[in-house]
């Protein structure tokens, strides 16, 4: 996975300076089939997990962004993100990509126009600026807010559920041993539905980021002979989990929530069974897959990674508390994007100065004088997260 997954790393730091926030909130306010497929067209590339999108999705819809757009994002950007396009091609091959980023597109466009169809109701809200690194022009120029972005930013959002990935990728392939034939037999002779639909139900409550689910999925084919067993994770796993579900129902309703909820279902349903019916063999077609023997170059990346990741997870932000500063606790925050939007909220407030984040421990630090502590409530509210302390 190193090198594509590197490779991913630098192009979204380079997607994420050269199109802002602003820029996709603003091209998908209309109820209609276009800002539907933009919203799509838009969530393919982005490095966005299922925790991750949510506090996007209630930032476009502060923005104006129709519910059709919304949900559209919701279900498309979640399932890719450049980082998984470039690994789910070395461990999966072509097959799998194209087939994984056409259910993306398709369920995305199909969530979409269903929910503008039947839940026509719309709210607007005011505009809050994006407070990420990648959006700040004053922290250095294009290159060093891309590389911030790719290589601190995005790893420092999956390190932890990547490495769990891989582990647990791990401990599946150890059923590949003899001690575990018989378990192994008994699987396979499952029908291929079956397969497919323990997956779906395993995984749809869970929360598996789009590149950590591409190991396991792997081993799943590899032992279980089910690839489509392993693209219904693949979709269905990214896509949805429980805290996912119960925020998106608060910033969307319940109607749209539950079209979002099956659109996903049936498409990751569909992909799974065709994959199956296809016959499509993984070992014919992943890079991976093709020759024992591994270059000085992939060696090099794999020491980049764990480097990179290394530093992501062992590096703790630090907060800087002044004398006259508030610090306030958050429950709900999951990433960086989540950071940004509560930053950006509350910037937008009248007599606030400064503001930090940390995600991991829910403390927010706010300079200023004069400022509403209801209008700090209702503003972390409207990004359905909860304060636990004052």
């Amino acid at each position: 996975m190193a090198p594509y997954l590197l490779l991913g790393f630098g192009v979204a730091g380079v997607l994420s300076v050269l199109f802002s926030k602003e820029q996709i909130q603003d091209k998908i306010g209309a109820q209609n089939f276009t800002s539907c497929l933009k919203a799509v067209l838009y969530g393919i590339p982005l490095p966005l997990c299922s925790c991750g999108v949510i506090p996007v999705s209630a930032s476009l819809k502060r923005h104006g962004a129709s519910k059709g757009a919304i949900i559209s994002f919701l279900t498309t950007t979640p399932q890719t993100g450049v980082d998984s396009i470039m690994v789910t091609y070395s461990m999966l091959g072509l097959p799998i990509l194209i087939l994984k980023l056409i259910v993306a597109l398709v369920s995305g466009l199909f969530a979409g126009i269903i929910t503008n169809f039947l839940d026509k109701k719309n709210t607007k809200s005011a505009d809050v600026a994006c407070a990420d690194q990648c959006c700040d022009k004053n922290d250095g120029g294009v290159i060093k807010r891309s590389l911030a972005y790719g290589f601190k930013t995005l790893p420092k959002d999956i390190v932890e559920p990547l490495l769990v990935g891989l582990v647990l990728a791990g401990f599946i392939g150890l059923l590949a041993q003899d001690d575990f034939s018989y378990l192994v037999e008994s699987v396979k002779n499952y029908h291929s539905i079956v397969k497919i639909l323990i997956i779906m139900i395993i995984s749809i409550p869970l929360y598996i980021c789009a590149t950590a689910s591409i190991p396991i999925a792997l081993m799943i084919a590899s032992i279980f002979g089910s690839p489509g067993a392993a693209i219904a994770l693949l979709i269905a796993g990214p896509a949805t989990n429980l805290s996912g579900i119960a925020t998106c129902n608060k910033i969307v309703g319940k109607k749209s929530t539950l079209i979002y909820v099956a659109s996903v279902f049936v498409f990751a349903f569909i992909a799974g069974v065709f994959t199956d019916f296809m016959e499509i063999n993984i070992r014919d077609h992943a890079p991976h897959m093709h020759g024992e023997h591994i270059s000085f170059f992939s060696y090099l990346c794999v020491f980049t990674l764990l480097s990179v990741l290394g530093f992501c997870l062992f590096d703790k932000k630090k907060l800087d508390q002044k004398k006259d500063a508030v610090k306030i606790k958050i429950e709900g925050m999951t990433c960086s994007h989540c950071e940004s939007n509560v930053i950006g909220a509350l910037l937008s407030l009248s007599g606030i100065k400064h503001v930090q984040a940390d995600h991991r421990s829910g403390e927010v630090i706010l300079e200023g004088s004069n400022y509403d502590i209801n209008s700090i409530e209702d503003s972390i509210k409207s990004l359905n997260y909860k304060i636990i302390s004052k």
